[in-house]
């Protein structure tokens, strides 16, 4: 008898002893810490800590619509006689174009300062038609070319002074601003290209910048239309472009003073070699930039280039060196003004000139290239991140020459004006 009760008594107890362990089992589990994003205002708003590390992280990015008309009125005159068949006169068009962009910048402090690294990557559909807008190879013709396109924009690393990368050219200030659009204005220098580069801060605002950068982003073959005959870039190359600036950046404003050495290699005139062609280019460049009352800013900028037109973003307007091997030389100016009459509100004023010095096409025929373009725009930024863009220009872009092959010599002429009107949509975030 005793020993059941014994028997009864342990089991009693197993069980209830298993019953606890699985009561046990479905208790709840103190969760591991959450590691929330924290909020980075060393580089100032937008930045946060990758989870786990030192490094802050901007997160950004812009979407843009654009609607274009645009008219083009092309004449060729032989002798002060309009050409039959030499080139189409296209009615005016509608377009669309439409970008949208991804921005990252991540940064670091080090013992040797800031590392950061800064990422644009853009995609893009729609239409493309106008002035400078044909992918053929003459740059400096017109289309209307379609499809969509995904590329970097910017992609660098920034350390201890130094850049590598894809970014702004060393030698470009300016650079358009106050154009709106996907396809602001033309002629002045406005590029992106592959380099590696040092600033030196001197502190009070004054800098200086020397750098290395890929000649390709400056150079294109010219020709292809009606008078004139194709100029080609026929070898790699051999030196990259050696760029240099002196900034100075204050509550005033900004200067800029840059120069650029521009190598040329091989050229060829119709397939046939360019013997005893000039070998380099340079270019320099001045601009000015002034902050009035926090309302207004005007720029103010000059350039002129030696066997380098792409400096003067003439890349594939002229040939680099002409039929007997000189370099062509070229000049412009261009500036702009924007004035914010409210904090919503504001207006610019845009433009720029260009024109080149007398080169040789063919022996006994001359050429010379002038454009301008200008333009006006009406802005309004109805909530913060968003910009909508009223913009009308104009542009004309004109050789002319002489041929002295008859006597006496007889004078041709190519000219293409544009007007142009266009309605962009801004998003940025």
């Amino acid at each position: 008898m005793k020993t059941v009760i014994k028997n009864v008594l342990l089991g009693s107890v197993a069980g209830l002893a298993m019953v606890g362990t699985a009561a046990a089992a479905d208790l709840p589990v103190k969760a591991k810490a959450a590691e929330y994003v924290k909020i980075c205002s060393t580089y100032g708003a937008g930045f946060y800590y990758i989870p786990g590390t030192d490094t802050c992280l901007k997160v950004g990015g812009y979407v843009t619509a654009d609607t274009y008309w645009t008219d083009l009125d092309v004449k060729d005159r032989y002798a002060g006689l309009p050409v039959v068949g030499g080139r189409l006169d296209p009615d005016g068009q509608f377009d669309f174009t439409t970008r949208a962009a991804i921005q990252l910048d991540a940064r670091t402090q080090t013992e040797y300062g800031t590392l950061r690294s800064y990422i644009e990557a853009r995609f893009e559909a729609g239409e493309s038609f106008g002035y400078g807008q044909n992918e053929d190879g003459t740059s400096f013709g017109f289309d209307d070319v379609g499809g969509s396109d995904a590329y970097l924009k910017y992609g660098y690393i920034q350390f201890a002074g130094f850049t590598f990368g894809r970014a702004q050219s060393t030698f470009d200030f300016w650079a358009g601003d106050f154009w709106y659009g996907i396809r602001p204005g033309n002629f002045y220098s406005d590029t992106t290209t592959q380099l590696v580069s040092y600033t030196a801060d001197f502190g009070n605002g004054f800098s200086a910048t020397i750098a290395l950068e890929d000649g390709y982003a400056r150079d294109g073959d010219f020709g292809g239309t009606y008078f004139l005959p194709d100029f080609t870039l026929d070898s790699g190359q051999q030196v990259p472009d050696v760029v240099a600036n002196i900034a100075y950046e204050g509550t005033w404003g900004a200067f800029k003073l840059s120069g650029a050495y521009h190598d040329i290699g091989d050229v060829s005139w119709f397939g046939a070699p360019v013997y005893g062609s000039d070998s380099s280019g340079w270019a320099a460049l001045a601009g000015v930039r002034f902050d009035f009352a926090e309302t207004t800013t005007l720029y103010v900028e000059g350039a002129y280039a030696d066997g380098a037109p792409g400096y003067l973003g003439l890349k594939g307007a002229i040939p680099t060196v002409d039929y007997f091997g000189n370099t062509v030389s070229g000049w412009y100016v261009g500036g702009a003004l924007q004035h914010y009459w409210t904090p919503s509100v504001f207006t610019s004023v845009v433009g720029s000139y260009t024109q080149t010095d007398s080169f040789q096409i063919f022996p006994d025929v001359s050429a010379e290239f002038v454009g301008y373009n200008v333009g006006a725009n009406i802005g309004w930024i109805p909530v913060k991140g968003l910009t909508l863009v009223l913009q009308y220009d104009y542009l004309s872009a004109e050789y002319k020459g002489t041929d002295a092959f008859f006597l006496p010599p007889v004078g041709y002429s190519e000219e293409t004006t544009q007007n142009r009107i266009t309605f962009s949509a801004k998003r940025s975030f």
